[in-house]
């Protein structure tokens, strides 16, 4: 059954995200190096997977219009919504910079990038379950990553608890994510090609607007190949599972 499969893919994805954290908890150090190729593999991960959903659910020339919707609306909620980067800093409305917690601005950040994953996980699975599992595999791969990122800045200063929290609470945005866009898939079955569209809209703007930007300031040979790398695992995903 489909609910049964979207089930399965959103454990898939909630499980990844909490891996990521666990070297980090165990005390594993990354260099900048790693830092960046490992979010370029992120990247590559990401703009594959949004350009097959774009393959699979064509809906002619609105398909460019959900992408487009979800790209704008993704950078309006960067503009609007306060979060920090690790390596950009803070963003958002200067004046509440200093009304959240460093945690809270963290955990804004996280949700805002898991919400579109959770989103294409769930619409791909109600389009196609064998590209429903293929994504889930893929978004859960860059899912480690954010892990990892996510817990960071915590062990840095000596916070575990904080940092498993916040994993814990990205996780479960995106879990959410992917179960609602299902349901309501399967309810409404027009709406998954918009989902699927605006979904991989908003990937690619984080990818560009985020990723690429953060990584290629001092790393960008490591994390060129890290793109690489994450597009080919993603098309290969699809290949075998798909």
């Amino acid at each position: 059954m489909i609910s049964d499969t979207l089930l399965v893919n959103t454990l898939i994805i909630f499980t990844l995200s909490i891996v990521g954290i666990i070297p980090v908890l165990a005390g594993f150090r990354f260099t900048d190096k790693n830092i960046d190729a490992v979010l370029g593999f992120s990247g590559g991960v990401m703009v594959a997977v949004s350009f097959s959903m774009i393959y699979e659910t064509s809906e002619g020339i609105l398909q460019p219009l959900f992408f487009a919707a979800g790209f704008t609306v993704m950078w309006i909620l960067e503009a609007i919504v306060p979060h920090e980067h690790m390596i950009k800093g803070y963003e958002g409305p200067v004046f509440f910079r200093k009304k959240f917690k460093m945690t809270w601005l963290i955990a804004f950040s996280m949700i805002l990038h898991n919400i579109p994953e959770g989103l294409t996980v769930g619409s791909s699975t109600i389009i196609n379950q064998a590209l429903g599992f293929s994504t889930a595999m893929s978004i859960g791969l860059q899912d480690i990553v954010e892990g990892i990122m996510a817990g960071l800045p915590y062990i840095i200063v000596g916070k575990r608890v904080p940092a498993l929290l916040l994993s814990l609470l990205a996780a479960s945005a995106e879990a959410g994510a992917a179960l609602a866009s299902g349901y309501i898939g399967t309810l409404y079955k027009g709406l998954n090609a918009i989902l699927a569209g605006v979904s991989s809209g908003a990937m690619v703007f984080i990818v560009v607007h985020e990723i690429i930007p953060e990584t290629h300031k001092e790393h960008s040979s490591e994390s060129t190949i890290g793109v690489l790398l994450g597009v080919v695992a993603a098309l290969l995903l699809e290949y075998y599972l798909g």
